[in-house]
C-alpha cells in the first residue's frame, strides 16, 4: 500500500503561543499584548482558504519532484506569533499578507520537511555530508537550500506556471549570501539536474537501508 498524499491542516497553535510566543513578546515586544485567540484563529482560517485551491497539487509536485513519500498522512501547520516559518514542527507566523506569500513560504517548509522525513531515509538522518558529495563543500545554509530551491523552481514553472513567484523568491533572498549561493547553484546546474542527483542519492540510501 502506497502512502497517500498528506492533508495539510492549518490552525492556530495556541499551545506553541502559550509556551513560546508569550515569552518572546515579553522579551522582544514593545509592550503591546498579543492579539486574541479569535484573531489568530481567523488568520489560520484565512491561510487555510488561501492554501486550499493549490495545496494538493503542490504537495504532489514536491513528492514527485524528489520521488519521495511523506511518512505522515496529516501535516499540521501551526500559526503562532513571533515565528516566521520552521519545518519541524511546521510553524508559520501570522504576518503573511497575501496568498502568494503563504504559498511560497509553506512550499519551502514542506520541501524541507519531506527531505528530512520520508519513507526512504532513516528518520533523523543527517544529509549534509551526503550533499557535500553532490554539491561541494558549501556552507550549511547553502547545502540545505539547494534541494529546496530546485524543487521550488520546478514547481513554480511546471506546476503553478508562476514565473513571477519564482522571481520574487529569488529576489527575496538576494541580500543573504548563503541563500543566494544556493539559487546560483541551481541556476548554474539546472534544477532538473539537481533533482536527478537527489533522486539517485535517495534511491541509494533507500536500497542500503532496506538491505540491513
Amino acid at each position: 500500500m502506497t502512502n497517500p498524499l498528506p492533508e495539510v491542516r492549518i490552525q492556530y497553535g495556541w499551545l506553541v503561543s502559550d509556551a513560546a510566543s508569550v515569552a518572546l513578546n515579553e522579551k522582544w515586544g514593545d509592550g503591546s499584548p498579543l492579539r486574541t485567540t479569535n484573531e489568530y484563529e481567523a488568520i489560520a482560517a484565512q491561510y487555510q482558504e488561501w492554501w486550499q485551491p493549490f495545496g494538493e497539487g503542490i504537495v504532489r509536485a514536491i513528492s514527485e519532484a524528489l520521488q519521495l513519500k511523506f511518512r505522515l498522512n496529516i501535516l499540521d501547520v501551526y500559526v503562532a506569533p513571533w515565528f516566521y516559518a520552521i519545518s519541524d514542527p511546521l510553524i508559520v507566523g501570522p504576518g503573511f499578507e497575501n496568498q502568494d506569500e503563504l504559498i511560497g513560504v509553506l512550499t519551502h517548509e514542506l520541501t524541507h520537511r519531506l527531505i528530512a522525513d520520508n519513507t526512504k531515509a532513516e528518520y533523523g538522518k543527517n544529509m549534509v555530508e551526503d550533499w557535500k558529495s553532490l554539491f561541494g563543500d558549501q556552507p550549511f545554509t547553502t547545502l540545505t537550500h539547494i534541494p529546496v530551491y530546485a524543487v521550488m523552481k520546478k514547481l513554480y514553472l511546471e506546476t503553478l506556471d508562476r514565473p513571477d513567484l519564482l522571481q520574487a523568491e529569488v529576489v527575496s533572498v538576494s541580500g543573504d549570501k548563503e541563500y543566494a549561493k544556493a539559487w546560483a547553484f541551481v541556476e548554474r546546474q539546472g534544477y532538473q539536474t539537481v533533482l536527478d542527483m537527489l533522486v539517485m542519492q535517495f534511491e541509494a540510501i533507500g536500497t542500503s537501508s532496506h538491505s540491513l
